[in-house]
């Protein structure tokens, strides 16, 4: 007994260890968007995991040119038996750990009635990203096409993501939407109480301060401070996932702290951080992001797959498809009781057509935030609060 118990423990870790390069890739690509966007003076929400699982989809049907931008940018292993399976491994170490927060992840295949993809790629996304597989007729009828993902969307993010795609999204030249749905709820382990609930300024710009909800709260937590910020974990009541807080040390250094910002960065926190009794304030918000990331990811270097150089004979060779859009929806709400964020990616894909021991830490300026897995240091959602 003692034996298959050693060997289900070294099975586990050997699954983590697979899914490492994933979760590199992942991480990487997280900071290396954010920084796409950062210039945005507005809050804002986003899920790279959400993103990275859709086009993982996605790269599994690319070739040649267009397998390489996609392999670059999202720091994709180019060898896909490795990378499918280690897509997996990370998947199947999320689902099967018993935890007090909700997570749920989903992908499903949309495929035009007429379109016949290849068995081989049908099979990789059954069998690595558990794919459900949808009919629809697009050519005849996009538009309920169009509503019954957004139904499914809407089922799998606990009614939270809805009108993922608009009518503009879908039309009768649309052949196949990969979509990825995830969801997180989590009670904090420490709780606030409403009672304690106090109100302050928060500063939104060098000479502005306007009056917000703040939630108060001591907690033991995950601490590191450098000349530039302070970063915080605020755990969950699994606490295998925490809310990061990464606040810079006054306004003026926002700047410096998002030049900062890297994979790198992330890691020295994980690798230097401090157990710490916080004195915490931290705001209450509410945020939902809506965008097309098309030109995000054409500017990360993902060209060929937009245009009619794109290469996705591994999905099909009876019609030549590109992207269309990647459509990206994301909301995280924080308050009293905990945190629920989801997130929901779409490729569309069209036929080609030429196209220290106690510290007091109170988040009351522009910060970053991360909901990510303290076990593996996997990211799932990122963004950035300017105005609460």
């Amino acid at each position: 007994m003692k034996k298959y118990i050693l060997i289900l423990v070294f099975l586990a870790n050997v699954n983590l260890l697979f899914s490492q390069q994933i979760i590199e890739s992942n991480n990487k690509f997280s900071f290396d968007i954010y920084k796409q966007l950062k210039n945005k003076n507005e809050n804002f929400i986003l899920s790279p995991f959400s993103i990275s699982s859709a086009m993982a989809m996605t790269y599994a049907g690319s070739k040649n040119n267009t397998l390489s931008q996609i392999s670059n940018t999202l720091y994709f292993n180019k060898n896909l038996k490795d990378f499918h399976k280690d897509f997996n491994n990370l998947n199947s170490f999320n689902l099967n750990k018993k935890s007090k927060v909700q997570f749920h992840s989903a992908n499903s295949i949309w495929i035009h009635k007429d379109l016949k993809l290849k068995a081989d790629y049908l099979s990789i996304n059954k069998q690595f990203y558990s794919g459900t597989t949808f009919f629809e007729d697009f050519q005849n009828n996009p538009d309920k096409s169009r509503i019954n993902i957004n139904s499914w969307v809407e089922k799998n993010t606990n009614k939270k993501i809805t009108n993922l795609l608009k009518p503009s999204d879908i039309d009768e030249s649309t052949r196949l939407v990969l979509v990825n749905a995830l969801y997180f709820n989590g009670s904090w382990d420490k709780q606030f109480k409403e009672e304690q609930n106090t109100i302050e300024n928060f500063q939104v710009e060098r000479n502005k301060f306007e009056q917000k909800t703040f939630m108060n709260t001591t907690t033991n937590s995950a601490y590191f401070e450098d000349k530039i910020a302070e970063i915080i974990d605020i755990y969950y009541t699994d606490t295998r996932y925490s809310l990061m807080i990464i606040i810079p040390k006054s306004y003026k250094k926002m700047k410096k702290l998002e030049k900062k910002l890297s994979y790198e960065y992330y890691m020295q926190f994980n690798k230097q951080k401090n157990n710490t009794r916080i004195n915490l304030t931290l705001p209450k918000f509410n945020i939902e992001t809506d965008i097309s990331l098309n030109e995000t990811l054409q500017g990360m270097g993902i060209k060929d797959a937009f245009n009619s150089s794109a290469d996705f004979s591994g999905i099909t060779d009876q019609e030549k498809l590109f992207i269309s859009n990647v459509v990206h929806k994301a909301k995280i709400e924080v308050s009293e009781n905990g945190t629920e964020a989801a997130a929901a990616t779409a490729v569309v894909m069209r036929k080609t057509a030429f196209l220290p021991a106690q510290v007091d830490v109170k988040i009351n300026r522009p910060f970053i935030y991360l909901i990510r897995n303290t076990e593996n240091n996997c990211i799932y959602f990122m963004g950035k609060v300017i105005n609460p």
